[in-house]
Protein backbone atom coordinates (compact mmCIF):
# COMPACT_ATOMS: atom_id res chain seq x y z
CA UNK A 1 0.00 0.00 0.00
CA UNK A 2 3.06 2.18 0.87
CA UNK A 3 4.30 2.10 -2.36
CA UNK A 4 1.28 2.51 -3.88
CA UNK A 5 0.62 5.93 -1.89
CA UNK A 6 4.10 6.74 -2.96
CA UNK A 7 3.74 5.89 -6.90
CA UNK A 8 0.26 7.84 -7.11
CA UNK A 9 2.31 11.02 -5.11
CA UNK A 10 5.35 10.84 -7.38
CA UNK A 11 3.30 10.52 -10.76
CA UNK A 12 1.08 13.67 -9.37
CA UNK A 13 4.50 15.84 -8.63
CA UNK A 14 5.45 14.93 -12.20
CA UNK A 15 2.88 15.66 -14.50
CA UNK A 16 2.63 19.02 -12.15
CA UNK A 17 6.43 19.54 -13.12
CA UNK A 18 5.12 18.86 -16.89
CA UNK A 19 2.34 21.27 -16.83
CA UNK A 20 4.36 24.12 -15.64
CA UNK A 21 7.18 24.03 -18.06
CA UNK A 22 4.52 23.76 -20.96
CA UNK A 23 3.02 27.20 -19.99
CA UNK A 24 3.93 30.36 -21.95
CA UNK A 25 6.41 32.78 -20.72
CA UNK A 26 4.16 35.53 -19.89
CA UNK A 27 7.29 37.74 -18.56
CA UNK A 28 10.05 38.80 -21.23
CA UNK A 29 13.28 36.96 -19.57
CA UNK A 30 15.68 39.14 -18.79
CA UNK A 31 18.06 40.60 -21.78
CA UNK A 32 21.31 39.45 -19.80
CA UNK A 33 20.03 35.97 -19.98
CA UNK A 34 19.94 36.14 -23.95
CA UNK A 35 24.41 36.85 -23.70
CA UNK A 36 25.71 33.47 -24.30
CA UNK A 37 29.53 32.59 -25.14
CA UNK A 38 29.29 32.10 -29.53
CA UNK A 39 26.64 34.56 -29.62
CA UNK A 40 26.28 37.36 -31.65
CA UNK A 41 23.59 40.18 -31.94
CA UNK A 42 24.96 41.91 -34.72
CA UNK A 43 26.18 40.85 -39.07
CA UNK A 44 29.70 39.84 -38.33
CA UNK A 45 32.48 41.31 -40.41
CA UNK A 46 32.20 40.04 -44.10
CA UNK A 47 34.76 37.93 -45.65
CA UNK A 48 33.59 38.98 -49.13
CA UNK A 49 31.80 42.13 -50.56
CA UNK A 50 30.00 39.59 -52.74
CA UNK A 51 26.00 38.58 -52.52
CA UNK A 52 25.49 36.55 -49.66
CA UNK A 53 22.55 35.00 -47.42
CA UNK A 54 22.60 35.85 -44.06
CA UNK A 55 21.18 33.59 -41.34
CA UNK A 56 19.09 34.42 -37.91
CA UNK A 57 18.08 32.62 -35.13
CA UNK A 58 14.77 34.56 -34.22
CA UNK A 59 12.75 34.65 -31.28
CA UNK A 60 9.29 36.38 -30.02
CA UNK A 61 9.38 38.59 -26.46
CA UNK A 62 8.43 35.57 -24.54
CA UNK A 63 9.89 32.70 -26.80
CA UNK A 64 12.12 30.15 -24.41
CA UNK A 65 15.84 30.02 -26.10
CA UNK A 66 16.85 26.60 -27.37
CA UNK A 67 20.59 27.93 -28.75
CA UNK A 68 20.15 26.64 -32.44
CA UNK A 69 22.62 29.56 -33.11
CA UNK A 70 25.22 28.23 -30.99
CA UNK A 71 25.08 24.41 -30.34
CA UNK A 72 25.68 23.99 -33.99
CA UNK A 73 22.79 22.34 -35.22
CA UNK A 74 21.38 25.16 -37.38
CA UNK A 75 24.78 25.46 -39.17
CA UNK A 76 24.84 21.57 -39.38
CA UNK A 77 21.53 21.76 -41.18
CA UNK A 78 21.97 24.68 -43.38
CA UNK A 79 24.86 23.54 -44.48
CA UNK A 80 23.11 20.07 -45.37
CA UNK A 81 20.93 21.93 -47.28
CA UNK A 82 23.31 24.10 -49.54
CA UNK A 83 24.50 20.37 -50.56
CA UNK A 84 20.76 19.73 -51.25
CA UNK A 85 20.94 22.57 -53.02
CA UNK A 86 23.91 21.52 -55.11
CA UNK A 87 22.46 18.13 -55.79
CA UNK A 88 18.94 20.02 -56.92
CA UNK A 89 21.29 22.20 -59.18
CA UNK A 90 23.11 19.10 -61.39
CA UNK A 91 25.83 19.74 -59.18
CA UNK A 92 26.38 22.96 -60.79
CA UNK A 93 25.44 25.51 -58.27
CA UNK A 94 24.97 26.29 -54.43
CA UNK A 95 24.07 29.33 -52.42
CA UNK A 96 26.59 31.60 -51.52
CA UNK A 97 26.10 31.95 -47.65
CA UNK A 98 27.53 34.39 -45.07
CA UNK A 99 30.66 33.10 -43.07
CA UNK A 100 32.61 34.95 -40.07
CA UNK A 101 36.64 35.46 -40.34
CA UNK A 102 36.90 31.87 -38.46
CA UNK A 103 35.43 29.94 -41.17
CA UNK A 104 31.34 29.28 -39.41
CA UNK A 105 28.40 29.99 -40.97
CA UNK A 106 27.33 33.86 -40.09
CA UNK A 107 24.39 33.21 -37.90
CA UNK A 108 23.25 36.09 -36.01
CA UNK A 109 20.89 35.88 -32.85
CA UNK A 110 17.36 38.57 -32.44
CA UNK A 111 14.88 38.61 -30.10
CA UNK A 112 12.02 41.08 -31.14
CA UNK A 113 9.92 43.21 -28.31
CA UNK A 114 5.92 41.59 -29.22
CA UNK A 115 4.76 38.26 -29.13
CA UNK A 116 5.03 36.28 -32.50
CA UNK A 117 1.61 35.43 -34.54
CA UNK A 118 0.37 31.94 -34.75
CA UNK A 119 -1.85 32.55 -38.23
CA UNK A 120 -0.17 35.47 -40.29
CA UNK A 121 2.83 35.43 -42.23
CA UNK A 122 5.88 37.60 -40.72
CA UNK A 123 6.97 38.60 -44.54
CA UNK A 124 6.68 42.70 -45.10
CA UNK A 125 5.49 43.04 -41.21
CA UNK A 126 6.72 43.72 -37.71
CA UNK A 127 10.13 41.48 -37.71
CA UNK A 128 11.27 42.28 -40.78
CA UNK A 129 11.24 46.50 -39.63
CA UNK A 130 12.38 45.37 -36.52
CA UNK A 131 15.88 43.87 -37.99
CA UNK A 132 16.26 46.34 -40.57
CA UNK A 133 16.55 48.36 -37.30
CA UNK A 134 18.68 46.57 -35.76
CA UNK A 135 21.00 46.83 -39.21
CA UNK A 136 20.07 44.29 -41.01
CA UNK A 137 19.43 45.66 -44.23
CA UNK A 138 22.56 45.42 -46.68
CA UNK A 139 21.00 45.52 -50.11
CA UNK A 140 23.62 42.69 -51.28
CA UNK A 141 22.34 40.57 -48.69
CA UNK A 142 19.25 38.02 -48.45
CA UNK A 143 18.34 37.59 -45.02
CA UNK A 144 16.87 34.65 -43.68
CA UNK A 145 15.45 33.58 -40.31
CA UNK A 146 14.91 30.04 -38.28
CA UNK A 147 12.64 31.40 -35.78
CA UNK A 148 11.09 29.14 -33.04
CA UNK A 149 8.22 29.98 -32.58
CA UNK A 150 4.74 27.71 -33.04
CA UNK A 151 3.29 28.85 -36.81
CA UNK A 152 0.51 27.70 -38.63
CA UNK A 153 2.44 27.47 -41.89
CA UNK A 154 5.68 25.99 -42.41
CA UNK A 155 7.48 28.82 -43.77
CA UNK A 156 7.21 31.97 -45.53
CA UNK A 157 9.24 34.56 -47.90
CA UNK A 158 9.47 37.29 -49.84
CA UNK A 159 12.25 38.56 -51.68
CA UNK A 160 14.73 40.35 -49.00
CA UNK A 161 13.45 38.17 -45.79
CA UNK A 162 12.38 34.74 -45.36
CA UNK A 163 11.75 32.81 -42.33
CA UNK A 164 11.67 29.10 -41.13
CA UNK A 165 9.34 28.49 -38.53
CA UNK A 166 10.81 25.66 -36.14
CA UNK A 167 7.45 24.86 -33.71
CA UNK A 168 5.39 24.62 -37.00
CA UNK A 169 3.32 21.04 -37.34
CA UNK A 170 5.52 20.84 -40.34
CA UNK A 171 8.89 21.08 -39.54
CA UNK A 172 9.35 18.37 -37.05
CA UNK A 173 12.53 17.10 -38.37
CA UNK A 174 16.10 17.85 -40.17
CA UNK A 175 14.33 16.78 -43.65
CA UNK A 176 11.06 18.94 -43.17
CA UNK A 177 13.42 21.76 -42.30
CA UNK A 178 15.86 22.04 -45.08
CA UNK A 179 12.71 21.35 -47.60
CA UNK A 180 10.68 24.52 -46.36
CA UNK A 181 14.06 26.36 -46.43
CA UNK A 182 14.83 25.49 -50.02
CA UNK A 183 11.73 26.19 -50.72
CA UNK A 184 11.38 29.78 -49.23
CA UNK A 185 14.56 30.58 -50.32
CA UNK A 186 13.27 30.45 -54.01
CA UNK A 187 10.80 33.00 -52.52
CA UNK A 188 13.18 35.07 -51.48
CA UNK A 189 14.83 35.08 -54.77
CA UNK A 190 11.63 36.23 -56.77
CA UNK A 191 9.97 33.15 -57.37
CA UNK A 192 7.72 32.42 -59.33
CA UNK A 193 7.95 35.42 -61.01
CA UNK A 194 4.62 36.58 -62.92
CA UNK A 195 6.73 35.52 -66.44
CA UNK A 196 7.36 32.13 -65.05
CA UNK A 197 5.52 29.33 -66.52
CA UNK A 198 2.36 28.05 -64.75
CA UNK A 199 2.86 30.38 -62.31
CA UNK A 200 -0.10 29.95 -59.70
CA UNK A 201 0.17 32.51 -56.91
CA UNK A 202 3.71 32.71 -56.27
CA UNK A 203 4.28 29.06 -56.97
CA UNK A 204 4.09 27.14 -60.25
CA UNK A 205 1.50 24.55 -61.34
CA UNK A 206 3.87 21.64 -62.05
CA UNK A 207 6.31 19.72 -60.42
CA UNK A 208 9.02 22.11 -58.53
CA UNK A 209 9.77 22.20 -55.20
CA UNK A 210 7.48 25.44 -55.28
CA UNK A 211 5.33 23.32 -56.61
CA UNK A 212 1.24 23.89 -55.71
CA UNK A 213 -2.07 22.46 -56.85
CA UNK A 214 -2.99 18.88 -58.41
CA UNK A 215 -0.01 18.20 -60.54
CA UNK A 216 2.59 18.85 -57.16
CA UNK A 217 -0.11 16.76 -55.17
CA UNK A 218 -0.07 13.68 -57.35
CA UNK A 219 3.92 14.14 -57.43
CA UNK A 220 4.19 13.69 -54.06
CA UNK A 221 7.64 13.53 -52.74
CA UNK A 222 9.19 14.08 -56.68
CA UNK A 223 8.37 17.54 -56.22
CA UNK A 224 10.87 17.85 -53.51
CA UNK A 225 13.76 16.20 -56.23
CA UNK A 226 13.23 19.24 -58.89
CA UNK A 227 13.31 22.56 -59.02
CA UNK A 228 11.66 22.27 -62.18
CA UNK A 229 12.88 23.61 -65.74
CA UNK A 230 10.20 26.47 -65.25
CA UNK A 231 12.30 27.91 -62.26
CA UNK A 232 16.34 26.35 -63.15
CA UNK A 233 17.62 26.55 -66.68
CA UNK A 234 14.76 27.62 -68.57
CA UNK A 235 14.16 28.53 -72.45
CA UNK A 236 11.74 31.09 -71.52
CA UNK A 237 12.82 34.41 -72.76
CA UNK A 238 12.93 37.19 -70.83
CA UNK A 239 12.15 35.66 -67.71
CA UNK A 240 14.79 35.57 -64.66
CA UNK A 241 16.29 32.07 -64.42
CA UNK A 242 17.27 30.95 -60.86
CA UNK A 243 20.74 30.18 -62.45
CA UNK A 244 21.43 33.80 -63.16
CA UNK A 245 21.16 34.70 -59.06
CA UNK A 246 23.29 36.77 -58.15
CA UNK A 247 22.91 34.30 -54.43
CA UNK A 248 24.33 31.36 -56.78
CA UNK A 249 28.11 30.27 -56.89
CA UNK A 250 29.47 29.67 -59.16
CA UNK A 251 28.13 33.26 -60.27
CA UNK A 252 26.28 33.53 -63.69
CA UNK A 253 28.64 35.28 -66.51
CA UNK A 254 24.89 37.54 -66.69
CA UNK A 255 23.65 37.29 -63.20
CA UNK A 256 20.37 39.51 -62.04
CA UNK A 257 19.75 40.87 -58.40
CA UNK A 258 16.37 40.25 -57.13
CA UNK A 259 16.17 42.91 -54.76
CA UNK A 260 16.24 45.99 -56.82
CA UNK A 261 14.02 44.14 -59.72
CA UNK A 262 10.75 43.18 -57.06
CA UNK A 263 11.30 46.79 -56.17
CA UNK A 264 10.86 48.19 -59.38
CA UNK A 265 8.10 46.18 -59.92
CA UNK A 266 6.39 47.80 -56.76
CA UNK A 267 6.57 51.04 -57.88
CA UNK A 268 5.03 49.72 -61.53
CA UNK A 269 2.37 47.95 -60.16
CA UNK A 270 1.30 51.26 -57.51
CA UNK A 271 2.37 49.47 -54.02
CA UNK A 272 5.41 51.04 -53.15
CA UNK A 273 7.15 54.02 -54.89
CA UNK A 274 10.33 53.01 -54.94
CA UNK A 275 11.95 56.22 -56.70
CA UNK A 276 10.73 58.37 -54.29
CA UNK A 277 12.47 57.02 -51.69
CA UNK A 278 15.99 58.66 -51.88
CA UNK A 279 17.75 55.25 -52.20
CA UNK A 280 21.27 56.06 -51.56
CA UNK A 281 24.13 54.66 -53.82
CA UNK A 282 21.60 52.73 -56.00
CA UNK A 283 21.84 53.18 -59.69
CA UNK A 284 19.30 50.41 -60.84
CA UNK A 285 17.83 50.11 -64.20
CA UNK A 286 15.43 47.41 -65.33
CA UNK A 287 17.31 45.42 -67.46
CA UNK A 288 16.55 44.85 -70.80
CA UNK A 289 17.30 40.96 -71.03
CA UNK A 290 13.79 40.97 -68.77
CA UNK A 291 11.56 41.99 -71.34
CA UNK A 292 8.66 39.25 -70.77
CA UNK A 293 5.08 40.31 -72.23
CA UNK A 294 3.64 40.05 -68.36
CA UNK A 295 6.02 42.66 -67.06
CA UNK A 296 4.78 44.88 -69.22
CA UNK A 297 1.30 44.25 -67.37
CA UNK A 298 2.33 45.30 -64.34
CA UNK A 299 0.01 48.49 -64.42
CA UNK A 300 -3.31 45.52 -64.24
CA UNK A 301 -1.75 44.06 -61.07
CA UNK A 302 -3.29 45.87 -58.34
CA UNK A 303 -0.29 46.24 -55.80
CA UNK A 304 0.41 42.99 -56.26
CA UNK A 305 4.33 43.59 -55.58
CA UNK A 306 6.06 45.09 -52.39
CA UNK A 307 9.48 46.24 -51.81
CA UNK A 308 11.14 46.30 -48.51
CA UNK A 309 14.22 47.62 -49.04
CA UNK A 310 14.56 50.22 -46.31
CA UNK A 311 11.09 49.70 -44.49
CA UNK A 312 12.59 51.08 -41.17
CA UNK A 313 13.23 54.54 -43.07
CA UNK A 314 9.46 55.02 -44.66
CA UNK A 315 7.45 53.16 -41.66
CA UNK A 316 3.87 53.55 -40.35
CA UNK A 317 3.65 52.15 -37.20
CA UNK A 318 -0.07 51.91 -38.06
CA UNK A 319 1.22 48.64 -40.24
CA UNK A 320 1.82 46.74 -37.08
CA UNK A 321 -1.11 47.16 -34.49
CA UNK A 322 -2.17 43.63 -35.48
CA UNK A 323 1.13 42.47 -33.43
CA UNK A 324 -0.58 44.43 -30.15
CA UNK A 325 -2.81 42.16 -28.21
CA UNK A 326 -4.95 45.27 -28.05
CA UNK A 327 -4.50 46.55 -31.61
CA UNK A 328 -3.70 50.20 -30.24
CA UNK A 329 -0.12 51.28 -31.22
CA UNK A 330 1.69 54.41 -30.81
CA UNK A 331 2.01 56.19 -33.75
CA UNK A 332 5.04 57.98 -32.52
CA UNK A 333 7.23 55.15 -30.89
CA UNK A 334 5.53 52.16 -32.31
CA UNK A 335 4.75 50.61 -28.73
CA UNK A 336 2.02 48.78 -28.13
CA UNK A 337 -0.92 50.57 -26.06
CA UNK A 338 -2.18 48.38 -22.67
CA UNK A 339 -5.59 46.88 -23.13
CA UNK A 340 -8.17 49.11 -22.21
CA UNK A 341 -9.60 48.14 -18.86
CA UNK A 342 -13.74 47.72 -18.87
CA UNK A 343 -15.23 50.24 -16.63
Amino acid sequence: MKNLILYIVLSISYFAIMGCSSKINTEPPDPKLDKKIGRYFTDQPDVTDDYQIHFIYMLDQYGDDNEWDINGQMEKELLEMNEKMFELTGGKQKYKFDYRKDGKLDISFVRFDKRGRYNKGFTNQYPEFFIQKKGFNNPKKLYYSWVDIKHRDGGNGNVHHGYTYLKSKYNYNKMKRIRITLHELLHVQGFAWACTEGVTGGHVSGISLIGKGAIARAAGERKYKTLGDMIYDHDNKGCPDLKDSVYLTPTSKNPFDPLPLKCILATRSGKDNFEDWGVKNWDFKWPKRYDHEKFDDSYKWGKKYTCTYQLSERVDYSWFKGWCPSRRINPITGTCKPIAKKE
